[in-house]
C-alpha cells in the first residue's frame, strides 16, 4: 500500500508540470498587459515601466519560463503582483475554506444521492423512480453556475435564507455554506450511479438465496445489496470529490466566498501570472489526491482489489 501511494505520488509530479506549463504560457496569451490592468488607464508610461520592472514583468517569456520552473522545482510559487505577497502564503490561507466547501458538500450530497439511488432501486419502473430519474437528469444536464444563480435567487432573494454575499464578516460562518452545498446537492450526479449499481446486485443469486430464506427486504437492500454495490458508489464519489475542488471556482465565485477558487478568478481578471499558476498547481493536486485517496478506500473496502497497480 506504501509503496503504492509513493509511486502514485511520483507519478503525478509530470502530470502537476504539464499543468504549470500549460498555465504559464495560456496565461500569458491572455490580452492585457497586467501592469496596464493594475494601474489603470490614467497611469502614466514611466508608472507602468516601473511597474513592470519591479515585478519581472519586462523580462522576455523565456527568462520568465526558467525563474518559474525553478520555483516549481523548490516549491516557491513566486509573489502576487496584485497584493504583493506570497502566493504560496494567500493560498495556505484560502485553501481549509475550499477544503471544507468540498468535504461538506460531499459528505451531504452523497449521502442523499445514495438514498435516492437506494430508493429508486427499491421502487424501480413505479412512480418514485421515474420522478427520482428525471430530477437526476435534470440535476446532471444544468450547469453548476445556473443552480447557484437559481439558489441564489430563490433561497437568499426571495426566502432570505443565506447570505447573498458570503464573505462579510457579519454573516455567521455556516450559511456560507448552505448555498454551495444546496448547489452541489441538487446536481446529484451520484444517485444513477447508485440506482444501476444497486439493481445489478439484485439480479445476483445470492439476493433471491437471501429473499427464499425471509431476509427482511431492508436487510436485503441496505446489508447485502448496497454493501456489495459501493465498489462503483465509491469511485463516483471520489470523481465528485475531485470535481468539486475544482468546481470551488464557480460555487466561490458565484456565491462570494473566499477560497482558492475566489483566488484565481480574481488573478485572472488582474493578469495576476504568478496567482494564476499557483491556485491552478494546488487545485490539480488536490483532485489528484482525492484520486489517490479513493484508489485507497476502495482497495480498503473490497479486500479483492489489490492497489498493486494490477487488478
Amino acid at each position: 500500500m506504501i509503496s503504492y501511494i509513493l509511486k502514485r505520488i511520483i507519478s503525478a509530479v509530470p502530470t502537476l508540470l504539464g499543468v504549470f506549463l500549460a498555465v504559464f504560457f495560456a496565461v500569458r496569451m491572455i490580452p492585457g498587459d497586467p501592469a496596464e490592468v493594475m494601474l489603470g488607464a490614467n497611469a502614466t508610461q514611466e508608472q507602468i515601466d516601473i511597474y513592470r520592472e519591479s515585478h519581472g514583468l519586462n523580462r522576455s517569456v523565456g527568462e520568465q519560463l526558467v525563474i518559474a520552473l525553478k520555483g516549481f522545482a523548490t516549491g516557491d510559487l513566486g509573489t502576487s503582483v496584485s497584493y504583493s505577497r506570497p502566493v504560496s502564503e494567500m493560498i495556505g490561507t484560502a485553501l481549509p475554506s475550499t477544503i471544507e466547501l468540498a468535504l461538506v458538500g460531499v459528505v451531504i450530497s452523497s449521502v442523499i444521492a445514495v438514498g435516492l439511488g437506494v430508493l429508486a432501486a427499491a421502487k424501480r419502473g413505479r412512480w418514485p423512480d421515474i420522478l427520482i430519474n428525471i430530477l437526476s437528469t435534470v440535476g446532471m444536464s444544468l450547469p453548476t453556475f445556473y443552480i447557484g444563480l437559481w439558489v441564489l435567487t430563490i433561497f437568499a432573494s426571495k426566502l432570505g435564507i443565506i447570505p447573498v454575499i458570503s464573505n462579510r464578516p457579519d454573516i455567521p460562518h455556516y450559511k456560507t455554506l448552505i448555498g454551495p452545498v444546496i448547489t452541489m446537492v441538487l446536481g446529484l450526479t451520484l444517485v444513477r450511479t447508485t440506482r444501476s449499481s444497486m439493481l445489478e446486485i439484485m439480479e445476483e443469486d445470492f439476493i433471491r438465496t437471501a429473499k427464499a430464506k425471509g431476509v427482511s427486504r431492508k436487510s436485503i437492500l441496505f446489508r447485502h445489496a448496497l454493501g456489495n454495490a459501493l465498489i462503483p458508489i465509491i469511485t463516483m464519489i471520489g470523481y465528485n470529490l475531485a470535481s468539486a475542488m475544482a468546481g470551488a471556482i464557480v460555487l466561490e465565485t458565484v456565491f462570494v466566498r473566499n477560497g482558492i477558487g475566489k483566488l484565481l478568478i480574481d488573478a485572472i481578471t488582474v493578469r495576476d501570472y504568478p496567482m494564476i499558476q499557483g491556485t491552478a498547481l494546488v487545485i490539480a493536486a488536490l483532485m489528484i489526491a482525492a484520486n489517490i485517496l479513493t484508489d485507497i478506500i476502495v482497495a480498503l473496502t473490497d479486500p479483492r482489489i489489490r492497489v498493486t497497480g494490477e487488478s
